[in-house]
């Protein structure tokens, strides 16, 4: 006589305890892919920072020195140091550097417009083919990013030519316009090296002997996060007290200490704001090792 087989089934409790498992196992490992994410979005942002060194490299054999990254330009316009790196590796509009550039908020070149073209003139114009032939590119790459003020900013008081003035952006695009709803890039923040200046001081942000000037961008950090622009970045400058710390504790280079000196003491910093958007938090993105 044949036995019937017997049927097995999971009961609820088994079904429950699996389930719960999977529940752990989910929670254990998406922390970990979340770092997987951000240590691949870092790697890619590093590899960012040496593309826009490659690029000021090859400005300073061309031009024998490295963009200027000063908080206004020749006419007291406000054009700070994250501006005037990106008119440097591709010029205003991203069309490329133009070489009779001066720098200046407007268009960079006085009575002669370099940026943009003059209204109307299509691309075939005669404008078009002599200013191109004078520009040029000293930034490639598919995670390069280019946007305006207007682009991150509802309101982006005390800038002029905010349609035409471009910002390099980081790989992160943490920001969201709260006009537009687009989600970009931070920009990258600049700070010139001052070789002739010998310190680099912690405690006191307006020693004039400083090698780095923490105002370079302080206008543009004034206008707080693009989310929510009543909020200041911790790396914003006050003109005065302890905020003008930040910077200078960020960019010393520990490894000289007791000799307080900056990271890059002859040439300059880059800085993204990282994962989280803000400019001065533990996850920001230098262009030197910390």
């Amino acid at each position: 006589m044949k036995s019937k087989g017997k049927k097995t089934a999971f009961t609820i409790i088994e079904l429950l305890t699996v389930m719960s498992i999977v529940v752990i196992l989910i929670g254990i490992l998406l922390p970990s892919l979340n770092m997987v994410k951000r240590y691949a979005k870092v790697v890619t942002q590093k590899n960012l920072l040496r593309n826009i060194d490659s690029g000021l490299q090859a400005f300073e054999i061309d031009f024998k020195e490295y963009p200027d990254s000063s908080a206004t330009d020749a006419d007291g316009a406000q054009y700070c140091g994250a501006m005037k790196l990106a008119e440097a590796m591709a010029g205003q509009d991203g069309l490329g550097f133009h070489s009779d550039s001066t720098f200046k908020a407007d268009d960079g070149s006085g009575d002669t417009e370099l940026y943009p073209p003059p209204p109307g003139a299509p691309p075939w114009s005669a404008w078009y083919v002599e200013n191109l032939r004078k520009r040029k590119e000293y930034l490639e790459g598919k995670d390069i990013q280019i946007c305006s003020l207007d682009n991150l900013y509802a309101s982006a008081s005390g800038f002029t030519f905010t349609n035409e003035v471009a910002l390099l952006c980081d790989v992160f695009r943490s920001a969201k316009n709260l006009t537009t709803g687009k989600k970009m890039g931070m920009p990258i923040l600049y700070y010139k090296a001052d070789s002739s200046k010998l310190v680099h001081d912690v405690n006191v942000p307006t020693n004039p002997d400083n090698i780095y000037n923490y105002l370079d961008n302080h206008k543009f950090l004034g206008l707080g996060l693009p989310w929510e622009p009543a909020t200041k970045p911790p790396l914003y400058q006050a003109a005065s007290g302890p905020e003008g710390r930040v910077f200078y504790e960020k960019t010393l280079d520990k490894s000289a200490l007791p000799i307080e000196r900056p990271h890059n003491k002859d040439s300059y910093i880059l800085i993204s704001a990282g994962w989280d958007g803000i400019y001065g938090t533990r996850d920001d993105v230098f262009n030197f090792a910390d």
